[in-house]
Formats: structure tokens, sequence, C-alpha cells
């Protein structure tokens, strides 16, 4: 039973890498086999040098799109089997420049004619099947390039988390999580002040002035929560944003803004602000990828002392 077969495209990383350790193992056996002390895992490097030298290490990683300490690596062996050569930039002493060495040279022409052997052989078996595999690799190696498997991989993460998660609107047997979520960040980084205590206290005002608290529920449980504050018929304030320390990474907040967003359009909202501290780097970062951005306030002093930073968003085009 192939395990990688049932696992498909899980499996897709490790399944390449034994398709390499393979090709490795039996390149090593075809070079022995003509008399050669060289190494498949050499051959990305000595090629690259055999066709342009003298070269710097960070000129062939950008070539082969490898890491500066993997071609290190490998030119350290390669320089200690004598098949490389290195010197002294002339114009950068700290830069050394390779070259392949006259024993490098003299194999040279031994060694091509193995690589066009091995090329052939793999020739054959890709034109065994219908798929050719070198095309196939290449569209898939343009796919990474325009999104890696880590970007891809976050997004879906974040997208999943975030359908877990469901938006409600306020009620009163909310009011506790209300206050209780806030507490716990504002008094982690900050003093409770007295404007915190009425208005974490006295929710449903919000609500009763035009304004409406929503709440996070995961697994039925309340894990975060934001306020939309009428300041005036075209003026919303995003307000006392909080999730659960124990829930933060799931992109909650996120969920939150894009809520709240949508809210403040339904009550036909203009502008939708609020005020933070520039020392709440994650709140800033998700307020900016929200769409907020900072706006001069020397005209306006906040109620809050904690607040140094004003953002707003223009609901209208």
């Amino acid at each position: 039973m192939d395990v990688f077969n049932q696992l498909g495209e899980l499996a897709l990383g490790s399944r390449l890498k034994r398709l390499s350790d393979q090709i490795m193992r039996d390149g090593s056996r075809i070079y022995r086999d003509n008399g050669i002390d060289f190494e498949p895992r050499w051959f990305p490097v000595f090629y690259t040098i055999s066709k342009k030298s003298p070269r710097g290490v960070t000129e062939i990683a950008r070539d082969l799109g490898v890491t500066h300490a993997a071609v290190s690596q490998v030119a350290r062996e390669l320089l200690k089997k004598d098949l490389l050569v290195a010197v002294r930039d002339q114009y950068d002493g700290r830069r050394k420049l390779l070259s392949i060495s006259e024993k490098g040279n003299i194999l040279l022409p031994e060694i091509k004619e193995v690589w066009n052997d091995i090329s052939e052989a793999i020739h054959q078996m890709i034109n065994e099947h219908q798929t050719h595999i070198i095309d196939s690799i290449r569209e898939v190696e343009r796919s990474f390039e325009e999104s890696s498997l880590h970007q891809r991989v976050a997004k879906i993460t974040q997208e999943r988390c975030m359908d877990e998660v469901d938006i409600v609107d306020y009620k009163a047997e909310y009011k506790e999580y209300f206050k209780s979520l806030n507490y716990a960040w504002i008094n982690k980084y900050f003093e409770l002040e007295e404007l915190d205590e009425l208005v974490l206290t006295n929710p449903d005002k919000i609500v009763k002035d035009g304004g409406q608290v929503l709440f996070a529920k995961l697994n039925n449980q309340i894990v975060g929560t934001c306020a939309l504050i009428k300041i005036d018929k075209d003026t919303y304030e995003l307000a006392k944003m909080a999730v659960a320390e124990e829930f933060q990474g799931r992109h909650i907040g996120k969920k939150l803004g894009l809520s709240a967003i949508e809210y403040s359009i339904r009550l036909g909202a203009k502008t939708l602000k609020l005020e933070s501290n520039k020392k709440l780097i994650p709140a800033l970062n998700l307020y900016r990828k929200l769409g907020f951005v900072p706006v001069c306030s020397d005209h306006h002093k906040s109620m809050y002392q904690r607040a140094n930073i004003t953002m707003q968003m223009n609901l209208v085009p």
C-alpha cells in the first residue's frame, strides 16, 4: 500500500522529495559507473558556473532560486574537491568569485556526456506518459511564484476560522460580555477610565441612540464584541472592539470589523471613525487592512487619555 497515493495532494512535497531522492541515488550510481567523482547535488551550481564565470554566490543563488546558504555549502564541497577556484573580487575585497578550476575543466567534457545520457533517459521516461511532467512542474512553480503555499494556506485558514464565527446583534443577556471582554484588554494595556465605565455598563444606550453592539459567537460562546456609536446622522464610531485572549489569532476581530462596516452602511453612515493607541500594533494593522487610514486629529481632542491616533473610513464614493 502506497500511503502517498492515499494522501493525494497533501503529500505532494513528500512525494516530490521521494522522487528527488530516487533520482539523486540513481545519479550517484551513474557517476560512479562512469568513474566520475561527482555528486548529483553539485550539478546546478557547477553547471551554472560552467556557463558563466567568475560568479558570486549571491548571483548563483538568485539564478537558481535557492538560498545563499545552500549555494555556499555546495561551493565549499566543490572547492574541497578542487573542481572550483575562488578569487577575491578586485572591486570588493569582501566578495569571492567562483570559477571552474583546471581539474574541473578537464572533467567537464566527460561529465557533459553523462549529463546528455541522463537527459535522454529522463526524456524517454517522460514520453512514456501523456502528461509532460516538466510542463506540469513549470506550471506549478509559476503558481507558487504568484502565491506561495504558506500564503494560500493562511488565506484558507482565515476563511475557515471566519466562517466558524457568527456575528449577532445586541441582546440584554450579552451585556456582561461587552463589559468583561473590554475590561480585560483595557486593564492589560492601560488603566480603566471613567468614560469606559459609563459606556461599558450602558450598552443599551448605544443601541437606543441609533448605534449597535455586535458580538462574535463561536460554538455558542461569546468570544468578541465591538460597538457602533452614532456621532451624527452621517458619522459612526467603531469602538470597544475586544476579543477574548484565548481566541485571538482566529481572525475574529477581522470578522467583527467587516460586520461593523456593513452594519454602518445599512445605518446610512457616510464616515466610520475610530480612536486607538499607537502601541497597539496588531489592532492598527487590522484597521488598516479593513480600510481605515490615519487622519490629522489636531482639531479633535479625544475624551480618552489613552487615545493618540484617529483613523477613519469613507463609506461613500
